[in-house]
């Protein structure tokens, strides 16, 4: 019961402190993004120590914000518009991550870093955060236009990207635990069988399921099928050993493209907000001022790249 008493404060402190933040930015023209990063290092454990950033159960309330903002962008997307940006997907993602990554492994090994070294912290370094980008896209009604829809699909790139970097990094670690030529064909099968189980997932939303539930015009059972499709596609995803970002910008998709996105984006819209606001604020208390000022130079070249 304890646990449970601090969790429920540090939760309110979070949403109390997140609303007075953006109730500031907004009379200050000021996007609220900002006012829930400062807000939460304000209150993290190297400035006040109001909220501990160990705090299991924040964190997971901070996910489902990722989650909720990443099925917006699949709703907001049909199938044929992403078809469209097949090419910046194909062309654009690995042009952005090779200009980003290339240059800073050069500085790297030039100072003395080891090859391997280099290549893992510069694409790590080469990635952008897709809710970040896309909640900073949004307030500033860029979301629509072509340039957001570039920005998108090299988000999307990158979080697909992220998989086979990772299966990379024993052989760059240097831990002699190389990925088998088994994990990228298992890898791959599991890539074509989500996506054309996103595919099927889609005409049973709208040929069978959706019509059914809003026959009874109830709001609620709206909801509840848009979370059950979302928690299932983002748990598949992540049991597939795919990124459950990808499964959930997936869920969004199935749902995307009909007569009733716009109702559903309408009702998760509450969701998305809040779990968002907890997001942006609990990833505040993550930052730590003392490592800033004792290391200003590469905190700094950090927030450039």
């Amino acid at each position: 019961m304890l646990g449970m008493m601090e969790f429920i404060d540090d939760l309110l402190i979070i949403l109390t402190t997140g609303l007075c933040a953006g109730i500031l930015c907004r009379r200050g023209n000021i996007t609220p993004l900002m006012g829930y990063l400062s807000v939460g290092v304000l209150i993290g454990p190297t400035v006040l120590g109001w909220v501990k950033s160990e705090q299991e159960e924040i964190e997971h309330l901070a996910e489902l914000g990722v989650f909720f903002l990443l099925f917006s962008i699949g709703l907001e997307l049909s199938l044929d518009e992403l078809k469209r940006m097949g090419r910046f997907l194909a062309t654009g993602g690995p042009v952005q991550l090779l200009l980003t990554a290339a240059p800073v492994a050069a500085l790297l090994i030039w100072a003395g870093w080891s090859i391997p070294a280099a290549i893992l912290i510069a694409s790590a370094l080469g990635f952008s955060s897709t809710v970040l980008v896309f909640k900073a896209l949004g307030e500033m009604g860029q979301t629509n236009t072509e340039l957001g829809r570039r920005a998108i699909a090299i988000l999307l790139f990158q979080d697909a990207a992220l998989v086979p970097l990772l299966l990379c990094v024993p052989l760059l670690a240097g831990t002699g635990e190389a990925t088998g030529v088994g994990q990228w064909i298992q890898l791959g099968l599991a890539s074509v069988l989500f996506l054309s189980a996103t595919f099927g997932l889609r005409l049973l939303l709208t040929r069978a399921i959706i019509p059914r539930i809003t026959q009874h015009r109830s709001p609620d059972l709206v909801v509840l099928l848009t979370l059950t499709i979302l928690g299932a596609v983002t748990l598949t995803a992540h049991r597939m050993g795919l990124p459950p970002a990808i499964g959930a910008f997936a869920a969004g998709l199935a749902f995307g493209g009909n007569r009733w996105s716009e109702q559903i984006d309408s009702l998760i819209l509450p969701f998305r907000e809040a779990f968002s606001a907890v997001f942006f604020v609990s990833l505040g208390l993550l930052v730590n001022l003392v490592d800033i000022i004792h290391n200003p130079v590469i905190a700094v070249s950090g927030i450039a790249i």
